[in-house]
């Protein structure tokens, strides 16, 4: 089974494989030969998502622009963005699983942002990797613990908030109990 994951950023990426591999051990389908490849995929949406819709279509649009039938059996377009709630802002992640035939879709748990990194990036018109490093003192946060990382204390990993969103994005493709998907094989 060839995977392609529509990012080259390790949280995201290894996010995606360590589900993949979890699900595989868990279903008993360790003789499922599988290849992961990376590449850019095109969201479509804003460079920092706003609401839950956009940030789960930028991750449809993301595992889409990369299929290629024939080529790949299965690509997984990753999505972090935030979404508001009253006057709470809060940051989730978001997995599009695509089979050339439908969409799976998984999310992360949400977290809420602090006042003042919520405010910066809403109104202030900073993008929360930009934000996040500020705020935590530290440099290129994304591409490491995260903005869960910095929040949770390290307790929860931007990889981690990956995880489980892919985890929950294949569920659907691996267990044909619950889904009847013909593909857990």
């Amino acid at each position: 089974m060839i995977i392609r994951i529509a990012s080259t950023r390790l949280p995201k990426v290894n996010g995606v494989k360590k589900a993949v591999e979890k699900l595989i051990r868990h279903f008993h389908m360790r003789e499922t030969e599988v290849q992961f490849e990376t590449t850019q995929g095109k969201s479509g949406v804003s460079e920092m998502p706003l609401t839950l819709e956009e940030t789960m279509r930028g991750a449809r649009q993301r595992a889409e622009s990369i299929f290629e039938p024939g080529k790949v059996d299965i690509s997984v377009g990753v999505e972090g963005g935030l979404f508001q709630i009253e006057e709470k802002v809060f940051l989730q992640s978001w997995t599009c699983v695509y089979d050339g035939v439908a969409f799976y879709y998984g999310g992360s748990g949400s977290i809420e942002l602090p006042q003042s990194l919520a405010y910066n990036v809403l109104h202030g018109g900073e993008m929360l990797g930009d934000a996040i490093d500020k705020f935590s003192r530290q440099v290129d946060v994304r591409s490491n613990q995260g903005t869960f990382g910095v929040l949770t204390n390290d307790l929860i990993s931007r990889e981690d908030s990956f995880e489980l969103s892919a985890t929950n994005a294949f569920i659907p493709l691996f267990n044909s109990n619950a889904y009847g998907s013909s593909r857990n094989k």
